[in-house]
């Protein structure tokens, strides 16, 4: 059935192909949804229709990304731009969908030789189950959960798949990945559970019981998880590796599955997104840190440190960039180790930054560079982003820090911090985090050129700040909140040891 409503259109799509050598024969027109949905509820027999289900194609004049990822995760097909609709363009989307009505004749008849198990547990509550920590060591638990899951989806040809999601967006919707997932999954032929851990860990418990052949198998596996990484790299603009597990039978392997499916896309790290890992994969990349390995590499990251300080910016370069090469041509190892690689190379940069007394916070933006490192997907752009934490750190040294970093433009950025946070809760630590220094190197260039210490010079302006306080008519029980103490009892005592008075005796002199 033709859904447009213009008359045009419509007759320019009938005309278009010879339809019955496509097997295909238009039934209906109409001209608008509400129109299309009344044929539909009187009939039964139409197969493909160009806007709406059971076979969805739009056709739209609009290239908006948004509108083709909502016709997507409506169940859309595929989606045709007006202007691209010409015969060499709209054969091929429709051979596709009489494949695709093939496989759903197929899929009917296994459905009716494999009927889906009610399911009365909440599965996603039922795999977070798997995730538990020592799950596998609580036997009865464990096997409980196993049988759940099997008897949704049956012992015949397990499969677990780990999706990775990497984008540069701070927010992705989980709601709307598992529903894209489950939209390309419901269509397959095969059972399957989508589980959620959050929108940047996804997996799929599926399996496959109308197919014996391991090859069979892992192609339609690979069809449908080829068409998912495509509906979510161009519908929400992400990056997607998947890892897929052996394939295996019984009522105890799950946890097996799922954990060689999620070591399978740690793989991602190493070898980039856009990639499927399956086990072979692993044999393929997979090498330990050696010994020996730890030792040069803990060497080169000493010797970059030391180059850093020397006023040469080529230099450190160079070494960074021969060590950058042999950790991508020798490192394959678990994504964490190799993590705590770059985490022992962080604290040596923290090192050379506290020699100059000087913290994260006083370079650059990363007052939590540790935290930081864990944002980044794979190899290569965790290379790239130290590489420019070295940079900064270097111009740093070199070229910021004689400039701005003068003890008396310290202290002046110190002092305007205090004169706007005096009456709140105040330390020297928040201080000396937001100039970025350290607490002892602040302490003693701020007495150095105020005069006195940074405790002094806080509780006298609270103070005087009380004093004016006290003559605009304010209750003493509520001053000490105002200007930052919050013990009354201790403001009295501070107030009557700088003034001599205490502050019931200085508001009365004042009457």
């Amino acid at each position: 059935m033709i859904v447009d409503d213009e008359p045009l259109m419509r007759s320019t799509i009938h005309q278009m192909f010879v339809w019955k050598e496509l097997d295909m024969e238009i039934v209906a027109e109409v001209s608008d949804g509400a129109e299309a949905l009344a044929v539909l509820q009187e009939r039964n027999d139409i197969d493909i229709l160009l806007m709406k289900q059971p076979i969805p194609i739009v056709l739209s004049a609009y290239r908006d990304c948004s509108y083709v990822c909502e016709a997507f995760l409506l169940g859309a097909y595929d989606y045709i731009v007006i202007v691209d609709m010409d015969e060499s363009h709209i054969l091929p989307v429709l051979q596709k969908v009489r494949h695709k009505l093939k496989e759903l004749d197929v899929s009917n008849d296994m459905q009716m030789t494999y009927p889906v198990k009610e399911v009365n547990s909440d599965p996603d509550h039922v795999i977070a189950g798997l995730f538990s920590e020592g799950i596998q060591a609580d036997g009865m638990e464990y096997y409980r959960i196993v049988d759940e899951v099997c008897n949704w989806l049956g012992e015949s040809n397990q499969v677990a798949v780990a999706v990775s999601i990497s984008s540069s967006a701070k927010m992705i919707s989980k709601k709307l990945m598992k529903q894209t997932i489950q939209t390309e999954m419901n269509s397959a032929l095969f059972k399957h559970f989508v589980y959620c851990e959050d929108a940047n860990e996804i997996f799929i418990l599926l399996t496959v019981q109308q197919l014996r052949s391991e090859m069979a198998i892992r192609e339609l596996i690979h069809t449908t998880l080829s068409i998912i990484k495509t509906r979510l790299e161009q519908c929400m603009n992400v990056r997607v590796a998947m890892g897929i597990s052996e394939i295996l039978d019984g009522r105890k392997h799950w946890l097996r599955l799922l954990n060689q499916a999620r070591s399978l896309v740690a793989l991602s790290f190493f070898e980039g997104y856009g990639r499927f890992f399956y086990p072979e994969s692993a044999m393929k990349t997979c090498m330990q840190i050696s010994a020996d390995l730890r030792m040069t590499l803990k060497a080169k990251s000493a010797e970059i440190v030391r180059l850093l300080q020397l006023k040469n910016e080529m230099q450190w370069e160079l070494e960074f960039d021969l060590c950058m090469k042999i950790l991508e041509e020798n490192v394959r190892s678990e994504v964490h180790e190799t993590r705590l690689l770059f985490t022992d190379f962080l604290w040596e940069l923290s090192s050379l930054l506290y020699a100059h007394e000087v913290r994260w916070g006083g370079v650059f933006d990363r007052s939590n560079p540790f935290e930081q490192l864990k944002d980044f997907h794979t190899l290569v752009d965790t290379l790239q982003w130290i590489k420019q934490v070295c940079s900064d750190i270097y111009h740093f040294i070199h070229e910021l820090s004689p400039k701005i970093n003068s003890s008396h433009s310290i202290v002046e950025k110190a002092r305007e911090f205090i004169h706007q946070h005096y009456c709140e809760e105040l330390s020297l630590g928040m201080v000396s985090q937001w100039v970025g220094v350290t607490e002892t190197y602040l302490s003693r260039i701020f007495t150095q050129n105020v005069g006195e210490c940074f405790t002094q010079y806080v509780t006298k302006l609270r103070i005087e700040e009380s004093k004016r306080l006290l003559k605009m008519g304010y209750k003493i029980m509520d001053l000490s909140e105002k200007i930052g103490y919050t013990n009354p009892e201790h403001f009295s005592r501070v107030f009557k040891r700088v003034t001599g008075v205490s502050p019931k005796f200085y508001k009365e002199s004042l009457d």
